[in-house]
């Protein structure tokens, strides 16, 4: 069983600067530096532009969960810091951004999986007036009993952090979009 996580935001700025984005390292660790802490790694970071003209991206995160956002139910698993490795696997074109993420919590029973997007809203071409980050998870705590709970608990967690997450990407594509 898992627990779904699903979330849509609307950004200013078109696909393209978008894709630009996804597309800098940079930009992976600090969307998820919600703290300021500066302590998310860049483990592994590949780009390719294959011969059919959509980049393909590839990040992975180790993510150090700041205390006391950490669910007491979760932390009752941890004997350390609760660690996130994350994996995002972007295609990348100035009409459409396509990826899938995988999330690992070392050490305990804890994943999920799904699908990101980022659309363009207003013109239709991705590059006009907006764009729209999408993203839709499944979150899974293979624990007899006890993992419904957990998931409910996981999920709570993360929405609570992808304001402040909203608010680095906001930032960095006003930054980006002034620049271009």
């Amino acid at each position: 069983m898992s627990t779904r996580l699903a979330l849509s935001r609307a950004y200013p700025y078109g696909v393209p600067v978008f894709a630009a984005a996804l597309a800098d390292p940079e930009f992976h660790r600090v969307k998820l530096d919600v703290d300021g802490s500066g302590r998310i790694d860049v483990v592994a970071f590949d780009r390719a532009s294959p011969a059919d003209g959509a980049q393909r991206v590839r990040v992975v995160l180790r993510q150090p969960v700041p205390p006391g956002q950490v669910p007491a139910v979760v932390e009752r698993l941890l004997s350390g810091v609760l660690v996130i490795e994350r994996t995002e696997e972007w295609r990348l074109t100035p009409e459409r951004c396509q990826g899938r993420a995988y999330v690992a919590v070392p050490g305990t029973p804890i994943s999920a999986e799904g699908t990101m997007s980022v659309v363009g809203e207003g013109t239709g071409d991705g590059a006009g007036e907006g764009s729209r980050l999408s993203v839709d998870l499944d979150v899974t705590a293979a624990i007899p009993l006890l993992g419904g709970g957990i998931e409910r608990a996981v999920v709570t967690g993360i929405r609570g952090l992808t304001g402040t997450e909203h608010e680095r990407i906001s930032d960095w594509l006003d930054r980006a979009g002034r620049a271009g």
